[in-house]
């Protein structure tokens, strides 16, 4: 049985039903609370938010085994700890909220409810002073939602989400500007996803600066970057670490850089391989300011790339993992080590266990958490021939 809401030893009322041919469900009331057990905090998105964060780590590690051992996969250390995040609050640069009726929350209930929240607890000091102007700014009923991307100085960026013209919040946009905001950008809503019909600057910068263990980078509102940099960072440094040098280096999934530039030092050039056009060019950017000539970007989808001679292969991919026809160039390419750096369990479980049946050894995994207090999970893993 499973259900969420639920510590172990704990006695609940819950509503389940059968799903997958799992008895399947949610706690409806705790009878009897595991020790473990803390105050519910009011964001819905904190899915372990209910559990004392040493708990949360010790459930994150039991999936992880649990996922391995469907996999049929031997972990390098059985007794592996997950590595507790630098800042279990505070740690979010990048967050995504609702607006209703001039309040941010965020959606509950499979996204049928509204949770309008004063601040979030999850967000960095960028993003929460952000948070409390746009509180205080009266949004107009045509903004949806709110990307907001902060750094730890403080500075933040701005992309509203919305379905006027541009020209119906440029008084906003400037009023924001002159009350601390860096910079306002629009993306048009559509109902397809965020950012599908483009956005465009309304005032100020559109880029600012966000540490990533040895360096700064620039970040804007609407691309993808690791929402959690000082986690973030440790991993990327420790991938550097254990990375074995040499003449080249294929990052797939390379986003703006942040893993290529880490292995920057140990290699006579790094290919960093990206499909976001927007990506690519901060990435190429930041290179440039950063004096770092040995990393070379390539806008190219990552799952239709040739791969070029290269002694180790890296992958960040997406949740759904390394697609059946990927791991097949780098089953073939001549690379000695693949660096995975995985956002999901099940998915890591899946190809890693393919790569061990191709002949591949998993010789190191560390688990990093980058997300307190929510289900997800990082994961550091080296495979060599």
């Amino acid at each position: 049985m499973l259900v969420d809401g639920a510590l172990p030893g704990e006695r609940v009322l819950a509503e389940v039903e059968q799903r997958s041919g799992v008895l399947q469900g949610h706690t409806v009331e705790v009878l009897e609370a595991s020790p473990d057990r803390v105050e519910v905090p009011r964001h819905p998105g904190l899915d372990l938010g209910f559990a004392r964060y040493q708990a949360q780590l010790h459930l994150k590690g039991e999936v992880l085994r649990d996922a391995a051992h469907r996999a049929q996969l031997v972990l390098p250390d059985p007794d592996l700890a997950v590595r507790p995040s630098p800042e279990p609050w505070g740690y979010r640069s990048s967050v995504q909220p609702a607006v209703r009726d001039g309040q941010l929350g965020y959606r509950s209930e499979g996204g049928r409810g509204f949770v309008a929240l004063d601040e979030d607890p999850t967000a960095n000091l960028g993003v929460q002073r952000a948070w409390r102007r746009l509180a205080e700014a009266a949004l107009p009923g045509s903004v949806r939602e709110v990307a907001i991307r902060g750094n730890d100085r403080g500075e933040a960026l701005l992309a509203l989400v919305a379905t006027a013209p541009a020209k119906a919040y440029l008084d906003l946009a400037h009023r924001l500007i002159g009350e601390g905001v860096a910079g306002v950008a629009l993306a048009p809503w559509d109902p397809r996803g965020r950012f599908r019909a483009g956005k465009s600057r309304l005032a100020g910068a559109r880029e600012i600066l966000q540490r990533y263990g040895r360096f700064e980078l620039s970040v804007s509102a609407t691309a993808f970057a690791q929402p959690a940099p000082a986690a973030a960072g440790v991993a990327f440094e420790e991938l550097a670490a254990l990375s074995p040098g040499g003449a080249r280096a294929v990052d797939l999934f390379a986003g703006g850089g942040a893993i290529a530039f880490h292995l920057a030092g140990r290699y006579h050039e790094v290919v960093a391989v990206e499909v976001a056009s927007e990506s690519v060019a901060r990435g190429r950017r930041d290179a440039e300011r950063l004096g770092i000539d040995t990393v070379r970007f390539e806008r190219i989808d990552a799952r239709q790339v040739e791969l070029p001679d290269a002694g180790t292969i890296v992958v960040d991919p997406t949740r759904s993992g390394l697609a059946r026809g990927l791991r097949d160039r780098i089953d073939e390419a001549s690379a000695g080590t693949l660096l995975y750096l995985s956002c999901d369990v099940a998915s890591w479980a899946r190809d890693a266990a393919d790569f061990v049946a191709r002949g591949w050894c998993l010789t190191r995994l560390q688990p990093f958490d980058f997300q307190p207090h929510t289900h997800h999970l990082e994961l550091l893993s080296v495979f060599a021939r």
